[in-house]
């Protein structure tokens, strides 16, 4: 089992939630899944400045069967493993049996940390999430990364105490942290960073970085993994001026784009495939309910604007 001291040597980087790739028939397409990730290695991944993650939100995973999301996590991992690309695998499902059974197979393909939370469909309490943890944590030896998420159909805010409590179950090793209070938000960064390994899933990339959460969810590695990396390099150095302002010219832009795509229709996956396909990268249409109408003519020509002078903002 994986330690906290060897997940926090590993969280480190931009953690990239990949996409999952479907045919022109909407069935998986494996291979397709499997090269997105070889080219973002071949861009330059490496331990130390990315972390992958399978079949999360990003990925689609509540779109897919349990056997697709084992074959997508085996694929991925067949990249993953040899590279010594950290990754981590979504296993959220509202059977917990089925939790199970995706913590079993990522420990059997060679990934180290999943996302753990309780189930994501359902107004959970404290008590929930406590128990759900514990009782996969009887049925396997992978590493957990605690994940506070608000899921639709969930009122929940994940509070440091029940994070707390679900660091204490012996296989949690990591926190990947994010709330809609900012207060809790930066107090769980700050807090847990000692702690354990951290994963930034708010909004405050450069700040959580100060705060010690050396680890960071962005989407944008899927088609521009070069922006990241540069943000990621100016961090490490302490430049947060410059990182702040590199982020900024790029995601202020990209933000409003996904504000937009998410006013027209629902998933995650749909933000960054219309980016995928300008960038020229294998991106498939995607599974409702996320609809294809809402990648707008409009918003094609801003994505082809931003992408147009992507490359000025990192040099």
């Amino acid at each position: 089992m994986i330690t906290i001291e060897e997940a926090k040597k590993k969280m480190d980087g931009v953690v990239i939630p990949l996409a999952t790739i479907f045919k022109d028939d909407l069935s998986l397409d494996v291979d397709a899944t499997q090269a997105n990730v070889q080219w973002i290695v071949d861009q330059g991944a490496k331990p130390g400045n990315t972390v992958f993650i399978a079949v999360g939100s990003g990925g689609d995973f509540t779109v897919l069967t349990t056997e697709e999301r084992k074959a997508a996590i085996k694929a991925i991992a067949e990249v993953a493993v040899p590279n010594n690309i950290p990754t981590f695998a979504s296993v959220q499902s509202t059977d917990i049996r089925t939790t199970i059974e995706l913590c079993q197979w990522c420990e059997e393909v060679g990934i180290d940390i999943v996302q753990m939370s309780s189930a994501y469909y359902y107004d959970v309490k404290k008590g929930d999430i406590i128990a759900w943890v514990k009782e996969v944590a009887k049925h396997t030896d992978v590493g957990f990364a605690a994940y506070s998420h608000w899921y639709s159909g969930s009122k929940y805010d994940m509070t440091m105490d029940v994070a707390e409590e679900i660091l204490k179950v012996r296989n949690t090793v990591a926190v990947k942290w994010a709330s809609p209070n900012v207060a809790n938000y930066l107090a769980g960064l700050k807090y847990f960073a000692p702690k354990a390994a951290v994963a930034n899933n708010g909004p405050l990339t450069v700040h959580g970085h100060q705060l010690g959460a050396k680890a960071w969810i962005s989407h944008v590695p899927n088609f521009f993994p070069q922006h990241s990396w540069k943000v990621h390099e100016l961090m490490t150095a302490g430049n947060y001026d410059e990182a702040n302002k590199v982020l900024d010219d790029f995601d202020n832009d990209y933000s409003q784009i996904l504000d937009d795509i998410g006013a027209q229709t629902a998933g995650e996956g749909i933000f960054v495939k219309p980016f995928m396909k300008y960038m020229g990268r294998p991106s498939g249409p995607s599974r409702l309910p996320s609809v294809q109408s809402a990648v707008t003519d409009d918003i094609t020509q801003r994505i082809k604007k931003l992408m147009d002078r992507a490359p000025s903002i990192i040099q």
